[in-house]
């Protein structure tokens, strides 16, 4: 009892005050004579009274100090209890702050990956726009080309002509030769020589006309030889040219097209993402199959889990992250726009 008054020194004084506070009171209260004021009139002087004490008894005391321990055991309770309920509030403060630490870090790292992302679109356009300019390259290199090659028919019908007028120089040549030998047979022969002469002659303007027509005709079938080769050779050219620019045109707009719908689907997965609040439990490599309606303007009008890892709690968030992110971005060529998708959702992203 002893040692429990020594560690409890405010309430030993209480009790001593409550025990002075007593006494007091009972002092107070002793009994006195009533004195009548006419007798007291006839006496000289009033007899003292008595004053009659009463004795606190022991088991008041004790019990005035149980109740006096029983207080300070109930306020060391209570103040306990508020001790208790101030660090599991400050717990909660600080459980409350890391919360909102890694949502922050969450925020800025999908930022981060939103940036990264529109770099690569960028990059992707550059590299898009310069496979155009060396299509285009090698669609003027094709050009050239095909310049040449008619440059050289050119030629080749040049060179003919040329062939064919030194032909005919070399046939008058031959003509005058000839002239030139008749009359010098004529001069030097007599009549059956010059008959002779003649009829060699004929033979041989009828030899020299039949050649020349030879000549002619082969020139004539040169000519429309090539003309044949050019018109089949600038055919070919100008098929190949509009095939290759077919080719080109159906490429350019193939990547374009897969530009477009790459920059869509991650415009969607970064919206998505960036309402998907990580349920408890859930593991990176878990992903979902998810199909889509959506009204023309982007509104999510239903969405189905196809296929999906994980438990429900997981399946429940990716869905309403899809509802949440309503409506959905929309593609920047309005003719890829499909109102049934399936989007894949991966919790590593």
């Amino acid at each position: 009892m002893f040692r429990a008054l020594a560690r409890m020194p405010g309430s030993v004084a209480l009790a001593i005050l409550l025990h002075l506070l007593l006494l007091m009171a009972i002092v107070l209260s002793l009994h006195f004579d009533a004195i009548n004021p006419a007798d007291q009139a006839g006496k000289p002087t009033p007899e003292p009274a008595t004053i009659q004490a009463q004795s606190v008894p022991q088991s008041a005391i004790d019990q005035q100090m149980q109740r006096i321990q029983q207080a300070d055991a109930a306020r060391a309770a209570a103040l306990k209890q508020q001790q208790h309920e101030a660090e599991q509030a400050a717990a909660a403060r600080r459980a409350e702050q890391a919360r909102l630490a890694q949502l922050e870090a969450a925020r800025e790292a999908k930022q981060k990956a939103a940036a990264e992302q529109e770099q690569q679109l960028k990059a992707l356009q550059a590299q898009q726009k310069q496979a155009l300019a060396e299509q285009k390259q090698a669609l003027e290199k094709m050009k050239q080309e095909a310049a040449a090659a008619d440059a050289q028919k050119q030629a080749a019908a040049a060179a003919a002509a040329k062939e064919k007028a030194e032909a005919t120089a070399a046939q008058k040549a031959a003509a005058q030769a000839k002239a030139e030998a008749e009359q010098a047979a004529k001069q030097a022969a007599a009549e059956k020589v010059k008959a002779a002469a003649e009829h060699a002659a004929k033979e041989a303007a009828a030899k020299e006309a039949a050649d020349k027509a030879a000549k002619a005709k082969a020139a004539q079938e040169a000519a429309d030889k090539a003309a044949k080769a050019k018109a089949a050779q600038e055919a070919a050219a100008k098929a190949r040219e509009n095939a290759l620019k077919q080719q080109l045109n159906n490429e350019l707009r193939q990547q374009q097209m897969q530009g477009v719908l790459d920059a869509y689907a991650n415009a969607i997965k970064q919206k998505v993402l960036s309402q998907w609040y990580k349920p408890p439990g859930w593991k990176p490599e878990w992903q979902c199959n998810v199909a889509i309606s959506q009204a023309k303007d982007g509104t999510v009008l239903n969405v189905k889990v196809l296929q999906c890892d994980g438990d429900l709690l997981f399946q429940r968030s990716v869905k309403q992250a899809i509802e949440s992110a309503s409506p959905l971005p929309l593609p920047s060529d309005p003719s890829l726009f499909q109102p049934n998708i399936n989007f894949q959702f991966k919790a590593s992203q």
